[in-house]
């Protein structure tokens, strides 16, 4: 905002400066030729005039697109043309994303710079042991926060849960759990690995089991006091979307295709997107370059959408919009992205702190597939993201894991 009114301000002082320069110009020249008896109060040798042309020159650069839409230069037989607004925009565009950059960045740093929770251990103990359940911003981290409380006071009513919705971002509830701020919170595993520079392939491009990823995420989780559980059995796959009657037009149907028609079009992404290996910067590594990318906030992906600022934007394969078929998901016939499989990270301490906790929390494991969570997260979304629509989700959904559990325990 504040960017945007000093921009205002220059942009309407532009033509006053412009025209002080032309004056001042004017006269230094009527001096040099000894007009009007000038010379006798003016004179400038080249070097001031120089100075002077620098020094009000970047004022007028700055503000040339209120006045100048485009320049063109001819050298020689060649003839250079620039378009000055759409310079404007991409510095405007440059300017908001490195304070997304930022922004997300400064989340993180808090929990880190905090230290350990002194208070942690303190709140496990007595009759009403508390719970803190971290969660990101979106429909479908509700639904989680709802269900892993569900699990936790499972036929232990006096275990009390604190749930913070929404608390950050992926970067920034990592490090609180590693802290000891919050105690659990759900993720998933192609975000986790990007942590430690676990790939989701093999040497031989062959991509690893769930279980695998599991397994090395817990060789690192066992230094930090954190243990990842098995998944939920649904995912939220990344992807990349467009609208069906545009990616029609330009006949792009895959997220290869971007490699050679990406650099004409415009890409919406959240901060977290743009700042993740498995994300925007992995594409560029992969060879997806794209004109311009526009920074937007995670619950306002589609917003470019509408205002026709973007051609192509970051969804998830739960998103009400890709789900319904508003928007057409490229497809990923190489599996740049890896799979997003949700599945709780707990803290060490609490599982070790409360008697069956890790048993009450497996009963999650496989309770629920994609479609399943692509449904939830449509109606908690038409729901205004009410609480107790997800609540009454979990419910749902916690109910029948313990039919399925109960059902494996007659069967043995």
């Amino acid at each position: 905002m504040k960017h945007k009114k000093n921009h205002s301000m220059l942009s309407k002082s532009a033509p006053y400066l412009l025209t002080i320069y032309c004056i001042a110009v004017l006269l230094f020249f009527l001096a040099e030729l000894k007009l009007f008896g000038l010379d006798e109060y003016l004179r400038a040798t080249n070097q001031v005039l120089i100075l002077f042309a620098l020094l009000i020159m970047p004022f007028v650069i700055i503000n040339m697109p209120s006045f100048i839409q485009s320049l063109t230069l001819k050298v020689s037989d060649k003839e250079f043309h620039v378009q000055l607004n759409e310079l404007e925009s991409n510095f405007t565009q440059t300017i908001g994303r490195v304070q997304q950059q930022v922004s997300t960045s400064e989340q993180s740093f808090w929990p880190i710079l905090a230290g350990v929770d002194i208070l942690a251990e303190k709140r496990l103990e007595g009759a009403n042991p508390r719970i803190i359940i971290g969660a990101k911003n979106d429909p479908s981290q509700l639904f989680f926060t709802q269900l892993l409380a569900l699990a936790i006071t499972h036929e232990n009513a006096h275990i009390v849960c604190d749930i913070r919705y929404p608390n950050g971002d992926s970067m920034h509830n990592f490090a609180e759990l590693k802290y000891r701020w919050l105690d659990i919170y759900m993720d998933y595993t192609g975000t986790c690995i990007q942590y430690f520079n676990i790939h989701h392939k093999t040497t031989k491009n062959e991509i690893k089991s769930h279980a695998t990823l599991t397994d090395e995420l817990n060789q690192y989780g066992q230094e930090l006091g954190i243990k990842w559980l098995p998944s939920l059995g649904c995912s939220e796959d990344y992807c990349l979307v467009m609208t069906p009657e545009f990616a029609e037009s330009e006949e792009i149907t895959s997220i290869n295709d971007l490699k050679t028609k990406g650099g004409k079009l415009t890409f919406s992404a959240d901060p977290e997107f743009m700042n993740r290996k498995d994300c925007l910067l992995g594409l560029l590594e992969y060879g997806v370059k794209f004109k311009s990318v526009l920074p937007c906030s995670v619950t306002d992906r589609y917003s470019a959408k509408e205002s026709g600022e973007a051609e192509v934007f970051v969804g998830y394969e739960s998103d009400p919009q890709v789900f319904n078929g508003e928007v057409t998901r490229l497809n990923d016939s190489e599996q740049f992205f890896p799979r997003y499989l949700a599945q709780p990270l707990v803290s060490d301490t609490v599982l070790r702190k409360i008697p069956g906790l890790e048993e009450r929390l497996l009963l999650l494991k496989d309770c629920m597939q994609t479609n399943d969570l692509n449904e939830i997260v449509s109606r908690i979304s038409y729901s205004n993201n009410d609480p107790q629509r997800a609540k009454a989700e979990a419910q749902r959904i916690f109910n029948n894991a313990l039919e399925k559990h109960k059902l494996k325990e007659s069967v043995k």
